[in-house]
């Protein structure tokens, strides 16, 4: 049977080079491109580009279209509040009294800088009139006074006074009362300031105000941040810093050495962590040398941080702002969930940012004593904005006839000040935060703040909270990408996305496998600093409307373990987008009344089993 097929063996072989000599022409074809070819492919180079490039201006666009109603909401929501204000001025009739709250007014909101009551022929003025260059003011003014009928209502356009501060006059008569006011409108401006780099439409933070460099994700690769969009792909280091965490802890000795061989000129500490600063090395440098010569558990560039709201029966809380501005509040079903809980002042929700005004008049009673990383103080001033409305998205006072309703009415708000006046913050600053509040007895921490790279020192400080119980709350991002943002998505940490009143995903929304809900981010109305309020934009503004049901779902059973509480938040959501799990909407739209309805009568799992007796067990001892 072999020697018969011996006339193969010729043919096979001719196969053989025949295929050696097919895939030798196919590969010489492909290795020397012809002409034609050549030219296919950059005109196919060509309109990618094209594409990325109508793709990016398209995505700048909504953004721009996203922070001009940012701006115009900001600018009704003062206005509507200024009509509440003056509205209750002109129903006082005692000289005495109106001057008090007169007073108050402008303590509480300095944009008030000049008022004048009337009645018969007793007058109030208090504050000072700010003229401008041209006749402007004045003219304003006198349109102001011509005024008398009752129910008349006089608003002027906007000018420019002499410290370049844009005014308005206004106008106001009762039956009795006439009303005039100065109002300094500085909240525009500011706002659209914190959207462009909230929204990331400008490079932020930019590279030389803060010894910063920008590199790609997870590494110490230079690249170059031209437009806002560009923040959607690098990280933001600290330069000629690292954060280095030692196997063992060093002598005295080894520190002296350590910071001779470094050129270090600033060491800080926590546990066995280190931030070290060369005035010499660069981080590459450090790290290597760190590497070479040390033992090392880890050792990183030090990154920054940026700022990246069964029952029926319906609550309508008398908030002057809530009815018109506040579809956030219905949309989660927060309203009908109030019946079930509204929190409890024994359940602490720190808010990492950069900072909360203290004496805003609808923050103040619900706020704790704060601290501020960056100096170690008590004082955790907010020079920004945006811990300010954070907070107020979580607490501010509910039915109070003042401004807007936060989603909890009792739970307590602990500032932490992690990023300062330009909303930048550390690795060390946001890990050292997470550790201070977890010490405080916070049980939700809020994190409307992120990075592209993982730091093992930040993710030490989240891995410290969550093994403490803690419930760990972070926006995704503003950049609308999939690539993973931390602290988010660290799997440790409840990742938020952001929607619309209509319940689409936000333009900017990052997404990916790791969100696990989304809320309300669209022109968010909320307390801003300098007792106002504004409408803002982003997953900063998404986040803290779960951290706020996380609360008030520890506030109705304590007893829920953090990973308990992160479950009822899942399984209760509204499912948005394609049928179960996606990467753009998660699990969903957060649902109040239902995660609250869960949550009271939530009996666990065998495996939460322990943990929960546990927590039962802490609780009737603490009591």
């Amino acid at each position: 049977m072999i020697m018969k097929k011996k006339w193969l063996i010729p043919i096979v072989a001719a196969a053989a080079i025949f295929l050696v000599l097919q895939l030798y022409q196919s590969n010489s074809n492909n290795n020397t491109e012809t002409p034609e070819i050549a030219e296919l492919s950059q005109q196919q180079q060509q309109q990618a580009s094209i594409h990325e490039q109508l793709s990016n201006n398209l995505e700048e666009k909504q953004k721009l279209s996203i922070l001009q109603k940012d701006m115009n909401n900001s600018d009704l929501l003062v206005l509507s509040e200024i009509e509440a204000d003056l509205d209750k001025l002109i129903s006082l009739t005692d000289a005495k009294q109106a001057k008090q709250q007169i007073a108050m007014l402008q303590e509480e909101h300095p944009h008030y800088v000049y008022v004048k009551w009337e009645r018969d022929k007793a007058k109030i003025q208090l504050g000072n009139f700010p003229g401008s260059d041209s006749d402007e003011a004045k003219s304003y003014f006198k349109d102001a006074e011509r005024f008398f009928i009752p129910g008349d209502r006089y608003s002027s356009k906007l000018y420019y006074g002499k410290d370049h501060h844009q005014y308005r006059v206004l106008a106001r008569v009762g039956d009795e009362v006439k009303l005039t006011a100065v109002v300094k409108a500085s909240i525009i401006p500011q706002v659209e300031d914190h959207q462009r780099k909230n929204l990331r439409l400008v490079p932020y933070p930019a590279e030389g105000t803060m010894k910063v460099e920008s590199v790609k994700p997870n590494s110490t690769v230079d690249t170059t941040v031209i437009t806002g969009e560009d923040n959607g792909n690098v990280s933001h280091y600290y330069e000629k810093e690292v954060v280095v965490k030692f196997n063992s802890t060093l002598t005295d000795d080894q520190i002296k050495k350590l910071k001779q061989e470094t050129h270090c000129i600033r060491a800080e500490k926590i546990g066995e962590t280190y931030i070290l600063t060369s005035d010499k090395l660069s981080t590459e440098e450090l790290i290597a040398y760190l590497k070479e010569n040390w033992p090392v558990s880890f050792v990183e560039p030090h990154y920054i941080y940026l700022t990246n709201e069964e029952t029926t029966a319906t609550f309508i809380p008398n908030d002057s702002l809530f009815s018109r501005y506040q579809w956030n509040i219905t949309n989660i079903h927060a309203e009908t969930g109030w019946n079930i809980s509204r929190g409890s002042e024994d359940v602490i929700i720190a808010v990492l940012d950069s900072g909360v005004q203290s004496n805003h008049p609808d923050l103040s009673a619900r706020l704790l004593a704060g601290y501020n990383v960056n100096d170690g103080s008590t004082n955790a001033a907010d020079e920004l904005g945006h811990g300010t409305h954070v907070a107020g998205i979580i607490g501010a006072s509910v039915d109070n006839q003042e401004g807007i309703a936060g989603v909890t009415w009792y739970n307590s708000v602990l500032p932490v000040k992690v990023l300062n006046s330009s909303g930048a913050g550390s690795t060390y600053s946001v890990a050292q935060g997470i550790i201070w509040a977890t010490d405080q007895g916070a049980k939700v921490i809020n994190m409307s703040l992120g990075n592209y790279a993982s730091g093992d020192f930040l993710h030490e400080a989240i891995k410290y909270a969550y093994e403490r119980d803690v419930v760990l709350v972070a926006a995704t991002g503003n950049d609308n990408t999939n690539r993973p943002g931390y602290p988010a998505a660290y799997p440790e940490v409840f990742a938020v996305g952001a929607t619309t009143s209509g319940k689409q995903r936000a333009a900017f929304s990052n997404y990916g496998d790791y969100v696990d809900v989304v809320a309300p981010g669209d022109s968010i109305a909320s307390t801003y600093i300098g007792g106002q309020y504004a409408a803002l934009s982003g997953t900063s503004m998404a986040s803290p409307h779960v951290a706020a049901l996380a609360g008030l779902i520890r506030s109705v059973n304590p007893s829920l373990t953090n990973t308990e509480v992160m479950d009822i938040m899942r399984q209760t959501a509204t499912d948005l987008g394609d049928p179960g799990y996606d990467q753009y909407y998660g699990y969903g739209e957060i649902d109040v009344q239902k995660a609250l309805n869960t949550a009271a009568s939530y009996a666990g799992t065998l495996q939460t089993y322990p943990k929960t007796v546990k927590n039962k067990l802490d609780q009737l001892i603490n009591d």
